[in-house]
């Protein structure tokens, strides 16, 4: 019976040791770094899906979890001071919705942890080795690159099958994943126009470049978050030159006529599961870059009795979500 005793003594010792050990863990402050685009409005709602998902997994703000918050408004010359602001404030993990918009954090620091909700081009940018083994202190999400645009590419055409010459938004990152977006063009007898988007302010000038070169489509292929501020005016524009729009993942609300690409609200939602891992003890360089579970093919078809389209039932059936 003493045998008994002690080994009941000793295992309940240890069971208590161990919840203590995790409840102080619990009670640790941590602190995550979020660099993002726009602080209200709809275009703020998957970070607030982020920060709800993280509440869900215990980080509750002000009492296990201080997030740190800058915001470039669509301005991607903010993107190098912030990033330097928040690094400074020595956070646990910073992240950024966008890999564009890692560059800067991870070319600071080789220490804290990065992670990325929508990588166009991570191994191209030079942030992971590779997406099975990233191998250095930065992880996240590939949403597709160029594949993605060959694939809304052809969508437009099929949309529109007069298209002929296609305007083509691109950030200043981006120039070298045009040349499959070119290839891609060729294949479906489409000519490509570029315009370098370096600030949401040049988007007037862009689509009057595209007027002049005989475009017929548009096609928004901005790696940076350049465009994500100001897609009213965008759409908008869009509108004005009766212009059929292929839009970024997530934005054919704001009036484009289509966008293809992963469920965002899903990404920015397991996103928060990867900080979570991470704040838990995990090494992003141990972390695969993850891909998205979800696609969306958005139809606006307000937009397409503005502009005189009609989509072919081909294209309508395929659609997970129709914009009435």
């Amino acid at each position: 019976m003493t045998n008994r005793r002690l080994l009941l003594r000793a295992s309940a010792a240890t069971w208590l040791g161990a919840s203590l050990a995790i409840a102080k863990a619990q009670n640790v402050m941590r602190r995550v770094a979020l660099l993002g685009i726009v602080s209200a409005g709809p275009n703020a709602a998957n970070r607030y899906l982020f920060q709800s998902r993280l509440g869900e997994l215990g980080w509750v703000e002000h009492r296990t979890l201080l997030l740190d918050l800058r915001f470039t408004h669509g301005d991607g010359a903010l993107i190098a001071p912030l990033t330097t602001e928040l690094l400074a404030l020595r956070p646990d993990v910073f992240v950024a919705p966008f890999d564009t918009m890692a560059i800067a954090a991870a070319a600071s620091t080789a220490t804290v942890p990065i992670v990325f909700a929508a990588g166009i081009d991570p191994v191209g940018y030079g942030l992971v080795q590779s997406l099975a083994h990233p191998g250095r202190n930065v992880t996240g999400f590939s949403v597709g690159g160029p594949e993605m645009g060959a694939k809304s590419l052809s969508l437009l055409k099929e949309a529109v099958p007069g298209l002929r010459v296609v305007g083509v938004l691109v950030g200043n990152r981006d120039r070298y994943k045009v040349e499959y977006l070119e290839e891609a063009g060729r294949q479906l007898g489409l000519v490509l126009v570029q315009f370098e988007l370096t600030h949401p302010d040049d988007i007037d000038e862009s689509f009057q470049w595209f007027a002049k070169a005989g475009a017929n489509g548009v096609m928004d292929f901005a790696g940076t978050p350049s465009t994500f501020d100001v897609r009213d005016r965008l759409a908008a524009l869009a509108l004005k030159y009766r212009l059929p729009m292929v839009v970024l993942s997530g934005q054919a609300d704001a009036g484009g006529l289509l966008s293809y690409g992963p469920n965002i609200p899903d990404v920015f939602r397991r996103t928060a599961e990867l900080v979570d891992q991470i704040l838990r003890g995990a090494k992003p360089a141990d972390i695969p870059v993850e891909q998205p579970n979800l696609y969306d093919l958005v139809i606006n078809l307000r937009t397409a009795r503005a502009i005189g389209v009609v989509f072919p039932r081909s294209v309508l059936l395929r659609a997970t979500r129709v914009i009435e």
